[in-house]
């Protein structure tokens, strides 16, 4: 029976045996140097960054056993940069047909940005293809925060505090590197929980053609991997918003409860859309806005609504223009959000937020808190800094 945990940072109950951890045989056999640089032109190369020096640790030999069964074709390429709680560093994988090369990066630290930038500028050096994935594995965190490295120094320094990735930083380096590969990369995939919200997809907006999240709870350690790899080998023509589909599709109905896909070219047209309909309801009856109507979720102390029961359920309680809320909602359902899929069972539990609609939005609970995000690019976008502080002023007085 296959083991299901969840993801969320610190659920896991500390972390596993050192004997659950070892990557056993096949880091072993197969640790050699790394190739020069391969001329070939791959139709698809998935780079996957594996930040599991956590209690998450468990989980990386099966993900990586399931990469190397699923890649039986010569025209696809899986990258993976990993970190593990029992290893001193981390280390760099290459899965090939027939072949699986690994070597040892000198670097414990997968929280420092620096270091996946370098690994993104190894890639591009080494191979080249028509399309291009990268995928973000490890838990999710605050809302700027993803993917954390318990041990930063390596497994056999002294304990230090956990680190863990800014977004924004993220999203820049990714951007940078899908620009020098000529805006290859079709897909973005938070294999986090949590990710699925406004500000982390606006936020990677320009990052990959579609971006695959979740709006709630992922499992792990997932497993699409082997089915998903065989496919991609036999049908290469697949665009990023078809790829995350297939992933949704192969993944267990009990690693999730919501996967959603969002198409970010439309995310250039989200503030002239949702814009419109925060200056009706800042000049309507803010007054009567009370947002325990709402039905909010925690995920890492910060809280989160909605974003189409958020605007609908702001229009309504203050008289705001109901036309322009539903252009707003129709252009998110039927442009922003490219697949929506809610038919998960974690915990083999039907998802219990059965009306989201596949995006979240931040709900800061003070000024304080909403400042403490404001340099996100949403925020300079949107108008919600002026909607929030107008709703906490309401409610503080």
């Amino acid at each position: 029976m296959k083991r299901r945990k969840l993801i969320e940072y610190g659920l896991l109950g500390g972390t596993a045996l050192a004997g659950q951890m070892v990557l056993s045989n096949l880091e072993a056999a197969k640790a050699v140097r790394l190739p020069a640089r391969n001329q070939k032109r791959f139709d698809w190369i998935f780079v996957y960054w594996m930040p599991y020096d956590n209690n998450l640790s468990r989980y990386g030999n099966p993900i990586l056993k399931m990469i190397e069964k699923g890649v039986k074709s010569e025209n696809i390429l899986v990258l993976v940069q990993a970190d593990f709680s029992n290893t001193d560093k981390m280390s760099r994988w290459i899965f090939a047909k027939d072949r699986v090369s690994r070597e040892e990066v000198n670097s414990a630290n997968s929280a420092r940005e620096e270091e996946f930038a370098e690994y993104l500028d190894w890639a591009r050096s080494q191979f080249e293809a028509e399309k291009w994935a990268i995928a973000f594995l490890g838990h999710g965190g605050t809302l700027d925060r993803i993917s954390p490295d318990d041990r930063p120094r390596g497994s056999l320094a002294v304990a230090a505090e956990t680190q863990w990735m800014n977004i924004h930083k993220l999203s820049s380096i990714i951007e940078s590197f899908n620009r020098q590969i000529n805006n290859r990369v079709e897909l973005f995939f938070f294999q986090n929980c949590n990710k699925g919200t406004i500000e982390e997809h606006y936020t990677l907006r320009e990052a990959a053609k579609y971006t695959l999240s979740s709006q709630d709870t992922l499992g792990a350690p997932n497993y699409y991997y082997e089915s998903l790899f065989q496919v991609l080998g036999s049908n290469p023509y697949l665009n990023g918003g078809e790829l995350a589909e297939k992933i949704i599709e192969f993944d267990d109905l009990d690693m999730y409860w919501i996967y959603t896909v969002t198409e970010n070219r439309y995310f250039a047209d989200l503030p002239e859309k949702i814009n419109p309909v925060i200056e009706s309801i800042l000049k309507a009856n803010v007054e009567a806005i009370k947002l325990e109507a709402l039905n909010p979720y925690s995920y890492s102390g910060d809280k989160y609504v909605d974003s189409v029961d958020f605007l609908q359920t702001l229009t309504e309680q203050s008289g705001a223009d109901r036309q322009k809320c539903q252009e707003a909602i129709a252009f998110l359902t039927n442009r922003v959000l490219y697949r929506v899929k809610k038919d998960g069972k974690l915990f083999n539990i039907p998802y219990p937020n059965g009306q989201a609609s596949g995006l979240g939005l931040f709900l800061p609970k003070s000024k304080k808190e909403l400042e403490k995000y404001r340099y996100l690019p949403v925020f300079s976008d949107l108008y919600l800094p002026e909607l929030f502080e107008v709703i906490l002023g309401v409610l503080s007085s």
